[in-house]
């Protein structure tokens, strides 16, 4: 009998032992998932964040935020050049009278025949408080003495901007023709 109780012995032995390696692999198959599985996530997103960090330190860094600035400032002192020029050319509305005397002096500069110059009460906004105020000038004149007038009109103290113009023959002078021009200065 005593052999029996030693086979019994082996078998259960053998038993507990097998039934010791299955808790031991369930428990690390758990621990596999229950605990390495999700720090394996957290280490993978972790990764790709500091990847897309990295790309973006790179971008950051590759833009020299000095430089950037500077543009910046160099762009912002033309621009304040560029609006002390064009409002120093403005001229006030109760000042208008002036625009009329400066194209009566380019009229005779360039050797025109004036037939007229007429104020238009009308005006446009264009920005800000700065209206166009047109005024039509009709004169007789060659083309060379047109071109005159415009070069004039661009080298004058206020802005004399051409809005339209017409061309006509002149039936009496072949030589000559009419120009009808409308001219806008802006005032504010």
């Amino acid at each position: 009998m005593k052999k029996r109780t030693s086979v019994l012995k082996n078998i259960f032995k053998l038993h507990w032992m097998l039934m010791a390696i299955f808790v031991y692999s369930g428990a690390l198959a758990f621990g596999n998932f229950v605990i390495i599985k999700p720090q394996i996530r957290k280490y993978e997103t972790l990764k790709k964040q500091r990847e897309s960090l990295d790309d973006i330190y790179l971008r950051v860094r590759s833009i020299d935020v000095e430089q950037v600035l500077k543009y910046l400032q160099a762009e912002l002192e033309e621009s304040q050049k560029l609006k002390t020029a064009f409002e120093s050319r403005t001229i006030r509305k109760e000042d208008f009278s002036t625009v009329l005397g400066e194209l009566n002096r380019i009229v005779q500069k360039t050797g025109v025949k004036l037939q007229s110059i007429d104020p238009s009460n009308e005006s446009d906004g264009i920005l800000g408080s700065f209206q166009k105020k047109p005024v039509r000038i009709s004169f007789q004149g060659s083309y060379p003495q047109f071109l005159t007038f415009l070069g004039e009109l661009e080298q004058s103290r206020f802005w004399l901007l051409i809005d339209s113009y017409s061309v006509m023959d002149d039936p009496k002078d072949r030589k000559n023709h009419i120009f009808k021009i409308v001219v806008y200065s802006i005032v504010s």
